[in-house]
């Protein structure tokens, strides 16, 4: 990253990317995270942008996010963001707020459109597809444009998903990337809906890591997701023992919950 500049903006008046930084790369990837299932996409994210210390070069203003402060270790910072990193030619999205519905299409066209104008030429989502308790058989499913179909299928550990819809920002996303001389795709993996799931970040960065040699050092988010599994499974065990110490056949729908 060179010195700052002077806050370039790109957008409609419904919704704009501020650059704050000049930068130069070589067809950056462009990795988008959003808050999801098991806010696996959060905490990839969080863990490139740290790994890297990578800077944050833009931010995207739109009158379809709530008008709320976020503030990380202190500090006050735009609720979508973009950070890159030169020396990785990586490019990274994040946001902890939504955006409202009718906002989906200015906002993904913004950032789109900005991303082009810094060369980017292939976005990626990184996303959880949620599921009640812990994925026993977790892999990573892909989902993406035809001209990127054969290579993904070249990595036997991921699977494609056959069919399905992706909605909320990441799909507007990837729905404008259809539109572009962009190459839209999205990696996937099973994740617990209502708790953090570092466990479905890991999946996710050593996809990334083998198909871009990113070399993201994921060691202590194993390292965490060892540990949530185990007190998942903890409380799992010990609700279990409880539903079996009921007389009786118990309340209606009570067994659903562990399916």
């Amino acid at each position: 990253m060179n010195e700052d500049c002077k806050g370039k903006i790109l957008g409609s008046p419904e919704a704009q990317v501020v650059q704050t930084k000049e930068f130069e790369m070589d067809q950056p990837l462009l990795v988008c995270c959003f808050p999801s299932a098991g806010v696996v996409g959060t905490i990839a994210a969080n863990t490139l942008i740290e790994n890297f210390d990578m800077e944050e070069v833009a931010h995207v203003r739109s009158r379809y996010m709530p008008s709320a402060a976020i503030f990380l270790e202190g500090r006050l910072r735009h609720p979508f963001r973009i950070y890159g990193k030169k020396e990785k030619n990586l490019l990274v999205v994040t946001a902890e707020l939504p955006v409202a519905d009718e906002g989906l299409y200015p906002v993904s066209s913004a950032l789109l459109d900005w991303g082009a104008s810094v060369g980017v030429k292939e976005a990626v989502i990184l996303d959880g597809i949620p599921v009640q308790g812990l994925p026993s058989n977790r892999k990573v499913l892909f989902a993406a444009e035809e001209e990127k179909l054969g290579e993904l299928k070249e990595d036997e550990t991921m699977e494609i998903l056959s069919r399905g819809i992706i909605t909320g920002i990441a799909g507007s996303i990837l729905s404008e990337t259809l539109c572009r001389d962009m190459v839209g795709f999205a990696l996937l993996t099973p994740a617990i809906a209502m708790v953090p799931d570092p466990e479905g970040a890991v999946q996710l960065l050593e996809a990334l890591n083998r198909l871009y040699n990113v070399n993201v050092d994921v060691t202590e988010l194993k390292e965490s997701a060892a540990e949530i599994r185990k007190k998942m499974e903890e409380m799992a065990q010990q609700v279990d023992g409880l539903r079996r110490s009921q007389p009786g056949p118990g309340r209606p729908g009570y067994e659903r919950m562990f399916a």
